[in-house]
């Protein structure tokens, strides 16, 4: 437990969790990296492209090199067809795709692969290499280039994709689904992921918990938002010291974890990090396009575009059931510290970024006592999370609302 860490380890009680859940961590990054050439080429390219942004990962074991191997294929089909537009029931090729692509493991074999691949598609895919990397993990120097991008170009649009299916939790059992990786892809290309003052980035499945976060940690994005972000690598060291700070808060009794224990992936530890990265900044406006009858196939003509949140709070089953969080809800004294609802979000916001979200976003009626925690968090700023632990020792009859005024 976090109690027994904390005694047995003291300040490095993150540290220890880290090694004891994954005893392999490591940085999302390589030991260098450098955008110098791939700036020259992201402005001089014309709007009339759909940049994409390519993660391609290639695991240790043979078994599942193979799944990636017809993950990246499948992909570069997918690719090929152009945005699909679910007005037409068809494919749209007016936009030739730049694709900027980083490799992570693999070989020299899997580097040769993809430039075939890139030379039989070269009619609808302009591509750039960004790096080639030994180490598998690194994804972070895929979402530091697209950063990079959208800071040079803001008016423009990206799309993020990779060739695994990548699970909130760490789940890893259909990280290689072609179907899916394919509906997933093509959902993000898709002309049905529309930009509006509503949304400003767009993904298959968006869900808040754990964490805010899109299915298979794929989308597309407004370079407007994404400048906004930590640069990547920054965004993992703070991550680090925010879990540090959560921990303590945790073991105050400040915070609940009730619905998910801690963990690395969880908490965005080192690599994992690249998994918060897209929906952790405040002004995040999601969207998704996924069909939400469960009986239809994940093909391109169920798409349909809606503002999210407007599915479950965590992907199926993450929570055990929709009951148990309905019935944890009502326990309103322990669901106001829940460290997955507004208690660790207004942290992880003003720790991360200094600042809580505009009056009118989402998370202010999605997340339970999103009134209170707003005239909290401006009342209080920083220190909102601690105003109301210290509330709550003094106030067991709900009376918390006259506590703040505006």
């Amino acid at each position: 437990t976090w109690k027994e860490f904390a005694a047995n380890h003291g300040t490095n009680a993150v540290n220890a969790m880290v090694e004891a859940s994954n005893p392999h961590p490591h940085s999302g990054f390589g030991l260098n990296h450098s955008s110098a050439p791939f700036n020259e080429k992201a402005l001089s390219r014309p709007k009339n492209f759909l940049v994409v942004f390519y993660h391609i990962w290639y695991p240790e074991t043979e078994i599942f090199n193979a799944a990636a191997t017809a993950a990246v294929e499948a992909q570069f089909d997918v690719l090929s067809m152009g945005q699909y537009d679910s007005s037409k029931n068809s494919f749209d090729k007016t936009k030739k795709i730049l694709l900027y692509y980083t490799i992570a493991g693999g070989g020299t074999n899997k580097k040769e692969l993809v430039s075939q691949l890139c030379q039989k598609h070269s009619n609808e895919i302009d591509c750039q290499p960004l790096g080639f990397f030994n180490a598998n993990y690194v994804e972070g120097e895929t979402l530091h280039e697209l950063h990079t991008f959208c800071n040079a170009k803001p008016s423009f649009d990206v799309v993020y994709i990779t060739n695994q299916l990548q699970d909130a939790i760490g789940k890893s059992d259909n990280r290689f689904d072609l179907e899916r990786i394919k509906a997933t892809t093509a959902a993000v290309m898709s002309k049905t992921c529309q930009f509006s003052k509503d949304c400003n980035v767009c993904g298959t499945e968006f869900y808040p918990l754990p964490y805010s976060h899109f299915t298979g940690n794929m989308f597309s994005a407004t370079c407007e938002y994404v400048s906004l972000l930590l640069p990547p690598q920054t965004f993992e060291n703070e991550m680090y010291g925010t879990a540090g700070d959560a921990f303590l808060a945790h073991l105050r009794t400040q915070f609940t974890t009730e619905l998910f224990a801690f963990n690395p992936k969880i908490l965005g530890l080192h690599q994992h990090s690249a998994k918060h990265w897209i929906g952790g900044h405040p002004d995040l406006k999601p969207c998704d396009v996924f069909s939400m009858k469960e009986d239809q196939k994940l093909m391109s003509n169920h798409f349909s575009l809606s503002i999210a949140p407007r599915r479950g709070s965590a992907p199926p089953g993450h929570l055990d059931t929709g009951d148990r969080e309905d019935n944890f809800r009502l326990r309103r004294e322990v669901a106001l510290r829940e460290y997955y609802y507004l208690a660790g979000n207004i942290f992880r916001w003003f720790r991360l970024y200094d600042k809580i979200p505009d009056r009118g976003s989402w998370v202010w009626d999605w997340f339970p006592d999103g009134q209170l925690w707003e005239t909290a968090a401006r009342a209080s700023g920083a220190n909102a999370v601690n105003e109301i632990a210290k509330q709550l020792e003094k106030d067991s009859g709900g009376s918390m609302e006259q506590f703040w005024v505006e």
